[in-house]
């Protein structure tokens, strides 16, 4: 198989597919969906702060003419006096001189600037001691949180106490991880489409190779080795086409979960929330935050998703456009290689005990290369996703399209710089399931945060390897 060739060409198709759907659309010009153009700064600063739609970051101050975002605090722009404690970009400045130049700090001629260097480097360290001890702790009453939860449906011993918590789940008869192909099938995890592409891509590819090497052995790989990551996935390009569609440029969707395991995921954050607001859980605030699925032990569902779909998919994607391969090389293994997975609640009426945080989110980007956000249900009406562009391109900032609520098991698949937002649910209550994953090998190796974010994609970054 030319994977770069059979890549390209299932590109070329996707885009040809959506140009044909959308006569007067091109990738410079974007329908808009009978919706009036708007800016981020025309609804941004109509969010509120907390509650409504904030997202896990410093808030955002505008000035009075509603002017350029003040990431966290109001600047002294009068002032030029070095201040790495409160200065982000001073702070970066120094680091970058740190590792280029052996004698960096001899260039400041006051100690009282190198000890406000010291300090601030110190709290940073301070920081992340505190996070990690806060962490530990957490995730420790986490598993007892899960233990509980699981014992009031099962009985006997679960296990030593330990902040990891995915082998409670070893024994339970509908999230324990599916050990072969047949019991992936049996527990209803993916729709029929999701299991028979990735199924018969793997089966192609190994009758493939089976082929080339003339042994009769069977070599399938083991479900457990896909969900481990010790064999990289590859689709077939022709098993694609009648399973996926753009929704709008770099925006694709595809039916994933089945209603039955949708409904489970639903059903269990619901039960741990609630569970949490008990005298003994209540510290833990466990409903107001994004259900991680790792602290709740349910990593092999980020991991099944992660290998069998995300990985490959992006090659065939996201590998020229987010720089997960060089422009000079073939398409290769992909270099995703960390993902975090999470449910998210949105309500008309946000609860913490029911794990719905919000009524909608604010237009943003992610911390990923790629997302993959699956509808897990309820009844809701609004909360759709929106999109205003990618960064880095014209169309940043400006409404390009949006989805409706979609199917039940249908996820959506972006770049992680593309702007989104979750519109107002109102009615109901909206989870959904969502997966983010970077690649430290190589778009974040060569790439400085700033370049990363703003998707600057040439050589001339400090962190890429012409500079190192």
């Amino acid at each position: 198989m030319n994977i770069r060739r059979d890549c390209l060409f299932y590109a070329a198709f996707l885009t040809k597919r959506y140009t044909k759907a959308h006569p007067s659309s091109s990738i410079a010009t974007l329908p808009t969906q009978g919706m009036e153009e708007s800016t981020l700064m025309d609804i941004e600063a109509k969010q509120n702060a907390l509650g409504g739609g904030a997202i896990n970051e410093k808030p955002r101050v505008y000035n009075t003419n509603n002017d350029p975002i003040v990431n966290g605090k109001d600047r002294d722009i009068s002032s030029n006096s070095w201040n790495p404690s409160d200065e982000l970009s001073h702070m970066l400045h120094a680091l970058v001189g740190l590792d280029r130049y052996p004698n960096y700090l001899s260039r400041f001629q006051q100690f009282s600037d190198i000890n406000s260097l010291e300090k601030a480097l110190e709290a940073r360290l301070s920081d992340v001691r505190r996070q990690k001890s806060e962490i530990a702790e957490r995730r420790a009453d986490i598993r007892q949180l899960v233990r509980g939860y699981i014992l009031s449906e099962s009985e006997g011993d679960l296990g030593k106490d330990s902040y990891n918590c995915s082998e409670l789940w070893c024994d339970h008869p509908l999230l324990s991880p599916p050990k072969t192909w047949t019991e992936l099938r049996e527990k209803k995890v993916l729709t029929d489409q999701a299991f028979k592409v990735c199924y018969r891509s793997i089966d192609s590819t190994s009758n493939a190779r089976k082929a080339k090497s003339k042994k009769r052995t069977n070599s399938l790989p083991t479900l457990e080795d896909i969900i481990h990551g010790k064999v990289q996935v590859h689709l077939d390009p022709s098993l694609l086409e009648e399973w996926m569609n753009q929704e709008m440029y770099d925006v694709y969707s595809f039916p994933l979960l089945t209603n039955e395991f949708c409904s489970l995921l639903r059903k269990t954050v619901r039960e741990l929330s609630i569970l949490a607001e008990s005298d003994e859980f209540s510290h833990l605030q466990f409903g107001r935050r994004p259900i991680d699925l790792d602290t709740i032990g349910l990593g092999w569902v980020t991991d099944l998703l992660f290998h069998m779909f995300i990985q490959p998919l992006s090659l065939h994607l996201f590998a020229r456009t987010e720089k997960l391969v060089d422009d000079d090389v073939d398409l290769g293994p992909s270099t995703l290689d960390w993902r975090q997975g999470y449910v998210a609640g949105y309500s008309s009426d946000p609860k913490e005990y029911e794990g719905t945080q919000r009524h909608r989110l604010v237009p943003h980007t992610d911390d990923s290369e790629v997302t993959l956000n699956c509808c897990l249900g309820d009844e809701f009406k609004g909360g759709s996703v929106e999109f205003y562009g990618l960064r880095g391109t014209p169309r940043e900032g400006h409404f390009v399209g949006k989805i409706d609520r979609p199917n039940v098991g249908t996820a959506i698949l972006h770049s992680g710089r593309n702007l989104h937002a979750v519109s107002n649910v109102s009615s109901g209550d909206r989870y959904a399931l969502i997966v983010w994953s970077r690649s430290w090998s190589h778009t974040r190796l060569n790439t400085c945060p700033c370049c990363c974010l703003n998707r600057r994609q040439d050589s001339t970054c400090i962190c890429n390897r012409r500079w190192n």
